[in-house]
């Protein structure tokens, strides 16, 4: 493996690391790789004036990566339930750690693919809270 690649593994594998500093969260929140920024994005160590720059990503992934952050607010997940990206709102879709709400909301979306996949997991959801 090259050098550059052991970095990017490294640069990928801090970046997931819950324990990492926030100088070094900074540092790859600006990483020219769309993975990295989005394992940043990620992280529960991420500081919200971060998540709030991730959420304007250019790249979707990034921006997915944000709802699937345990600590973001309510008010990200709003805005990203209206991403101009089919892919982020589909990624929503599929998230089950999503409020109700925002599933419903999403079997609403003019696609159908994002809304058929809301469907999907809203029911799933009904079926394991029914089951308990």
């Amino acid at each position: 493996m090259s050098d550059d690649n052991n970095s990017l593994v490294n640069q990928y594998i801090a970046a997931g690391d819950p324990r990492i500093s926030e100088g070094c969260v900074e540092k790859l929140s600006h990483s020219q790789d769309p993975l990295i920024r989005r394992r940043i994005a990620e992280n529960p160590s991420t500081p919200l004036p971060i998540l709030l720059e991730l959420l304007n990503d250019e790249h979707s992934e990034v921006r997915l990566g944000v709802s699937f952050n345990p600590v973001v607010q309510r008010p990200f997940l709003d805005e990203l339930v209206h991403d101009n990206d089919v892919d982020v709102r589909y990624g929503l879709a599929e998230n089950p750690t999503l409020p109700l709400d925002l599933i419903q909301e999403l079997i609403e979306d003019e696609n159908p693919y994002v809304a058929q996949r809301a469907r999907r997991t809203y029911n799933r959801l009904a079926s394991i809270s029914w089951a308990a």
